[in-house]
């Protein structure tokens, strides 16, 4: 990203501007351009950076919907989750979930055995197992940390994972790209190009250069997340507030169950989730309403006691004194007020500012789920191409995502990824990679490992590992500098791999990556100590919690302990 390719913006024309690279903003870009609209997209921090990487990482049709009798909803969720499956299976992985039944009524079961039925039903198309019921003895053997006093069963559904939501939003950038879009992060909206009441393109600033640029567009699209009502009040300079936000938080504690734990909070009968993710306990999540600045959101003590408080009664026997970190997000939903937070519909809502305030070349969309975010951006972009007078479909569903652009049918996408991992041995040969290393690039990149191992077969020195405790190489950094839009060392950590959620959060392997990343991108000694502090402070608010908590932060644990189950299984 030179200077003078920032400043050619300012030279072009383009169809839509989109603001917000979460995976909402990521999702209309790449269907946007692949139906040959020329588009431009501007995130303020990092892809990925905000509500897309603090969320539950699943995909899934939403099981509670139905007791709101929200079949639609479902129907369409369950819909998605079965593409997503599709283009992009190295990304997004079958996950079998357990609804324990603890001393429940007949009715009870019978209400879950009904809701399971219907979720079958509702997804008629899927390649997921259907329901099972387990006995008593079937359970704990499945789980043997469950609390056994009062045990009945469970029954076990399938629903999907996403272990890095943050490569997901990615793909989706890089995809967009390929397909002719600029793609701008680090960037800040500064103001809105206007003729009268006619919006017609959008003022940014490059944050690392200072440079700005007025980018003109027939069409801006407010995809902002929590931010949007704080933006939009600066952007049309009066009142907003179409978003409800609320906060969700997650914490990591060793591992606690081999599958994916529905429970049901004691303290307010409240849902939460106990998933395997990279080898921890993956514990969420709480839905309060927030009131404070998006960007200051953060799990405080409270958050962490109520989820902790919910959790160790059910698994008596697990570690829920370690806590590794939490992560902390902001949904943007759709605002209803006098309902409780939990009650607010996730439903998305596109708002049409020609129709609303008047104010033409301007369109938003409220709300939506990480699952439903690609028939969002479908819906948004249908809502464009009619405002332009354009007429092509999209076809986000068919195609894969790059990572996912396997050799073979890709019929059966599960399948070919096996095939694919044979050819990526045969690739590797005289590299000197691991069979560990390549299952953990190929869990990261997909296909897109192929380019890996070129940059390693020219430079056989970018083998090397970026710290001994973690399977990361350093052909990662400079192709993420060179092809991701990497900018700084937690964008690295945090966004292009998954080091900054290990247990030490990359602590062991920072000096590495700012080193590399400082030889590629010719840091000096002073920027290179802004990259410590900026990591640093990523880390202290996952990690603010323990003073209210008043907990000691938990030692990493050995590598030998951790086992993290591989996405081939």
């Amino acid at each position: 990203m030179t200077e003078s390719a920032f400043a050619h913006l300012g030279e072009q024309r383009f169809d839509v501007a989109i603001i917000g690279g979460g995976i909402i903003g990521a999702g209309i870009a790449r269907d946007a351009a692949l139906r040959g609209l020329k588009v431009a997209l501007f995130e303020k921090d990092d892809f990925a950076s905000g509500t897309s990487s603090a969320s539950t990482r699943l995909a899934h049709g939403g099981l509670r919907y139905l007791e709101l009798f929200d079949f639609g909803l479902v129907r369409q969720d369950l819909g998605e989750r079965e593409i997503l499956l599709r283009i992009a299976p190295h990304l997004v992985k079958p996950l079998p979930f357990v609804v324990p039944l603890w001393s429940r009524s007949l009715f009870y079961r019978l209400k879950l055995k009904i809701g399971m039925v219907l979720y079958d039903v509702l997804s008629y198309d899927k390649s997921l197992p259907n329901h099972r019921f387990w006995s008593r003895e079937e359970t704990l053997r499945q789980e043997p940390m469950l609390n056994p006093e009062g045990l009945q069963g469970a029954m076990c559904y399938y629903d999907a994972q996403v272990p890095s939501t943050e490569r997901l939003v990615l793909e989706n950038i890089i995809d967009a790209r390929e397909h002719g879009a600029e793609i701008w992060n680090h960037t800040a909206v500064l103001s809105l190009l206007e003729e009268g009441q006619l919006v017609n393109g959008l003022k940014v600033r490059h944050e690392p250069s200072g440079e700005t640029a007025d980018v003109h567009a027939r069409l801006v699209i407010n995809a902002a997340g929590p931010w949007l009502d704080s933006l939009t009040t600066r952007l049309l300079h009066e009142p907003s507030r179409r978003v409800r936000m609320t906060k969700g938080i997650h914490f990591t504690s060793p591992p606690a169950s081999n599958n994916a734990l529905v429970l049901f909070s004691n303290q307010d009968n409240r849902l939460f989730f106990v998933i395997p993710w990279q080898g921890y306990a993956w514990v969420g999540t709480t839905d309060t309403d927030y009131k404070d600045l998006p960007e200051l959101v953060r799990a405080d003590g409270a958050d962490v006691r109520y989820l902790r408080e919910s959790v160790e009664g059910f698994l008596p026997e697990a570690d829920w004194n370690t806590i590794y970190y939490t992560t902390a997000g902001l949904r943007a939903l759709v605002r209803k007020e006098g309902v409780s937070e939990s009650a607010v519909s996730r439903k998305h809502a596109l708002v049409d500012y020609a129709r609303v305030e008047g104010r033409e070349g301007i369109i938003a969309v409220v709300g939506g789920k990480l699952t439903a975010y690609r028939g969002i951006a479908q819906e948004v972009v249908d809502m464009a191409c009619k405002k332009l007078g354009r007429s092509e479909k999209s076809r986000t569903a068919h195609e894969p995502l790059p990572g996912g652009r396997l050799p073979r049918s890709g019929k059966k996408p599960r399948l070919d990824l096996l095939y694919f991992r044979k050819q990526l041995m045969q690739e590797n040969t005289g590299l000197g990679l691991s069979a560990e290393q390549l299952d953990h690039l190929l869990e990261l990149y997909g296909v897109m490992t192929l380019k890996l191992l070129a940059l390693v077969r020219k430079q056989p020195a970018l083998a090397t590992p970026i710290h001994l405790d973690y399977p990361d190489i350093l052909a990662q950094i400079h192709y993420a500098i060179e092809q991701e839009y990497c900018l700084t060392a937690a964008d690295f950590n945090f966004r292009r791999t998954v080091l900054g959620f290990t247990k030490d959060q990359g602590a062991a392997a920072l000096e590495a990556v700012i080193d590399e990343m400082g030889k590629i991108l010719n840091w000096s000694e002073e920027m290179r100590a802004e990259q410590r502090e900026l990591y640093q402070r990523t880390v202290a608010r996952s990690q603010a919690f323990r003073v209210e908590l008043n907990c000691v932060q938990a030692e990493p644990a050995p590598a030998k302990d951790v086992t993290e189950p591989s996405i081939l299984n």
